[in-house]
């Protein structure tokens, strides 16, 4: 019977050592803080409060304007540009006696920001003053390129734009504006409307990839001026005129000022009544005997005038050959349809031509407004629209096609001519190499983040079952000793068991707390577990979902697969929330107590990321 008593006191004796561990007091406070100059720098300096109410925390410091919370334990600073350098904070916890029973100091490092980056225009000239000034009328070129010391590639900035204060306005009236990576594009010509109403504003953001940000503002200041009317479409130099049929020439023009606008023509015969229309349409005519009449006076200048009704010293003018042709025929294009192609293929499309008087070779083709990939090819006695394998960088990020109206002019040896506009329609195209890339990748760091999950999750399991284990044993000690106490009045007086009652009824009020507080984090444990498990769950259902798609590399035609694309698109956001729902788990995770205790272990030994979720980063 002695002896199992002596047992008992001993294992009662351990328990009560373990409490009074858990009672230790603890000053914890980060080892060092890193800022930049102009942040606020806060962190908590922490102790267990609970059993320790006649403590006073209290701190000193070579920071003049810090201020510290000593109830809250929080710590703030707003650093200034003259904080570059280390610091230090020292915070001690005193008794009633106004000793000092625990101590901590945080190093805090203020460095430099990095530069913002630098946005610049070309040409610079036109940089000079407070508004950048455009002519009404004029076409301007202008390129805003940002760059930055942070880092070595251009590539790592981005650029983006407001007009006039406006998000929704991607651009204005007269101008096509065009980001292109660290690049815009503008090309203006200034209307005017545009000079009456004068100023414009054009914000340009830079962010590169340190968060590094600047923000310049360009302000442009259009002035009208009188400008003489411009040609609507190109004019040529020569043409032919054959017997019995009409030679139209398109001479129309636009005023830039809104004038009225009258036309003429200087021609040195009346035959066939040459005539230009109020719509600077050219006209004349000629039977075959009316040619064979004035035969000897071809070739024949003729000037084509157009200047302003209020304003004759504004105009615009040219001068043409006009040839004679009894038999030529123009060539005539006789299909020539538009374009609509996606990126990642190629193009080849015929155009039909129809020429009674020359044969393909001889003829002459042209292309303008064309993108820079788009070309005529002939093979043999046909003609192709041809191009190389587009590019992935035409369509913008937006997905919205790009789009090319282009004219297409075919001439003859003679100087005939015939033209055409069609439509180029450039659709987003699926790049296969990085999508295949991407669900390789996804794939990969999927299994591997799963593999680091299930870990976590059997530890927590194991810690729960451990847990489950020990509260078992603590409840039959309790049952014990309560048991022990209450049938105390049985034993004899004087006997060992007798006066064995008083520290049995102690331990009892020992064991029953320790196991109302030494377990009061279970629920919390078993919670964070089961919500790993969801995670988990998630993450093998939506890859489940790609590991229908059977990909054998990156030329399978299933990659072009609009549902698969949107499902990549899907698998790549579902990552992004996963590893911030994980990250937040994780800060629950290192809040329990058993994982304090390990933290503080690997600090000691200077391994303080020993207990971070590393697996996470694999994402």
């Amino acid at each position: 019977m002695i002896s199992r008593i002596k047992i008992l006191f001993i294992f009662l004796y351990v328990l009560t050592f373990n409490l009074q561990a858990q009672n230790e007091i603890i000053l914890e406070s980060p080892e060092l803080v890193e800022a930049r100059v102009g942040e606020g720098v806060v962190f908590l300096v922490k102790y267990n409060k609970l059993g320790n109410p006649d403590l006073n925390l209290t701190w000193k410091s070579d920071i003049l304007d810090a201020n510290f919370d000593d109830q809250e334990g929080e710590f703030y600073w707003e650093t200034g540009g003259q904080d570059i350098g280390l610091h230090s904070a020292f915070f001690y916890l005193k008794d009633s006696l106004d000793d000092i029973v625990a101590s901590s100091k945080t190093l805090i490092k203020v460095s430099s920001r990095e530069s913002v980056p630098s946005i610049e225009l070309e040409p610079d000239s036109l940089d000079s003053r407070a508004f950048i000034k455009l002519l009404q009328g004029e076409l301007y070129k202008l390129e805003f390129i940002a760059s930055t010391t942070n880092t070595r590639s251009a590539d790592d900035v981005i650029l983006t734009y407001i007009w006039n204060n406006n998000t929704d306005l991607t651009t204005i009236d007269q101008a096509e504006t065009h980001v292109i990576g660290n690049r815009l594009l503008l090309d203006w010509t200034p209307s005017q409307s545009q000079a009456s109403k004068k100023y414009f504003d054009l914000d340009l953001i830079a962010i590169d990839n340190t968060n590094a940000v600047n923000r310049r503002k360009y302000r442009f200041q259009i002035i009208g001026q009188e400008l003489p009317p411009r040609l609507r479409n190109n004019v040529n130099d020569t043409y032919i005129i054959t017997a019995d049929q009409e030679l139209d020439i398109d001479f129309s023009v636009y005023d830039p000022n809104n004038d009225p606008v009258v036309y003429s023509v200087d021609i040195p015969v009346t035959v066939g009544v040459p005539t230009i229309n109020e719509n600077g349409i050219f006209t004349w005519k000629l039977s075959s005997m009316e040619m064979s009449n004035i035969s000897s006076i071809f070739p024949l200048k003729v000037k084509l005038k157009a200047e302003e009704a209020e304003n004759a010293e504004h105009y615009v003018e040219k001068e043409i050959t006009i040839l004679k042709s009894e038999r030529n025929d123009p060539p005539l294009i006789t299909k020539l349809s538009n374009l609509s192609i996606r990126e990642g293929y190629d193009i080849k499309r015929r155009v039909f031509i129809q020429d009674n008087n020359h044969p393909l070779p001889e003829l002459k083709y042209s292309l303008e407004n064309e993108p820079d990939w788009l070309y005529v090819q002939q093979e043999g006695d046909r003609l192709f629209l041809m191009s190389d394998t587009l590019d992935f960088d035409i369509v913008k990020a937006d997905g919205i096609p790009v789009q090319f109206d282009v004219l297409f002019t075919v001439t003859d040896p003679e100087g005939a001519t015939d033209s055409k506009f069609f439509t180029v329609t450039v659709n987003e195209g699926v790049n296969t190499h990085e999508l295949y890339t991407e669900l390789v990748e996804y794939q990969r760091s999927t299994d591997a983040l799963l593999v680091g999950l299930r870990k976590q999750i059997r530890e927590l399991d194991s810690r729960v079952q451990r847990n489950q284990r020990v509260k078992k044993g603590l409840l039959f000690t309790t049952f014990f000793l309560g048991s022990f106490s209450a049938t105390g009045s049985f034993f004899d007086d004087h006997t060992i068991a007798n006066e064995a009652i008083p520290y049995a009824g102690a331990l009892l009020a020992i064991t029953s707390s320790v196991n109302a507080l030494a377990f009061n984090q279970e629920g919390k444990t078993i919670n964070l577990k089961g919500r790993l498990e969801d995670v988990e769950k998630s993450l093998v259902r939506n890859k489940s979902y790609l590991d229908t798609y059977s990909i054998e590399d990156e030329n399978d035609d299933e990659l072009r697969n609009s549902e698969l694309v949107n499902r990549v698109q899907s698998y790549r956001q579902a990552l992004i929330e996963q590893r911030i729902e994980l990250r937040r788990l994780e800060d629950e995770y290192r809040e329990l107590n058993y994982v304090q205790r390990r933290i503080r272990k690997f600090n000691r030994k200077g391994n303080p990321d020993k207990m971070k979720w590393s697996f996470i980063d694999k994402i």
